[in-house]
């Protein structure tokens, strides 16, 4: 359990997070979060030195990994919650997060919701569901 809180859970919402600090475009919302919070200055002094690695990135890494990343920190962190058995009481709870991002990709492929769809995101959201069943799930 301690290594699927820490690996599962916490590392892989962490790195999701780190990505999107170290790599995304500083016009996203959390920018102006960290600076109401003045921490702007020192993400900025990260973001100089790991900017220039962008260039040599895929944009699978920067753009769809975080929220594969994050689904996966979710389902881990649900099945943490109930000892990873999955039934029908809990089953809901599991698989909110990953269908509503599927559904969220599926809408913007309709224009019904804005956004851009990315068959990479959907991919990343399915492995991020789908991996922390297959890791964690009792024999």
């Amino acid at each position: 359990m301690i290594r699927q809180t820490i690996l599962g859970h916490v590392t892989t919402l962490l790195l999701g997070g780190l990505i999107y600090i170290l790599f995304r475009q500083e016009t996203l919302q959390m920018f102006g979060w960290f600076d109401s919070i003045n921490l702007l200055g020192i993400i900025s002094e990260l973001r100089e030195l790991t900017i220039p690695m962008k260039k040599y990135l895929p944009e699978w890494f920067i753009y769809s990994l975080p929220d594969g990343l994050w689904v996966f920190s979710y389902v881990s962190g649900l099945m943490l919650v109930w000892d990873n058995h999955i039934n029908k009481s809990n089953f809901f709870w599991i698989i909110l997060i990953p269908f509503l991002s599927l559904s969220s990709e599926s809408f913007q492929f309709y224009n019904l919701i804005p956004g851009t769809f990315d068959l990479m995101d959907m991919t990343f959201y399915l492995i991020g569901a789908v991996l922390p069943i297959i890791i964690f799930k009792p024999k």
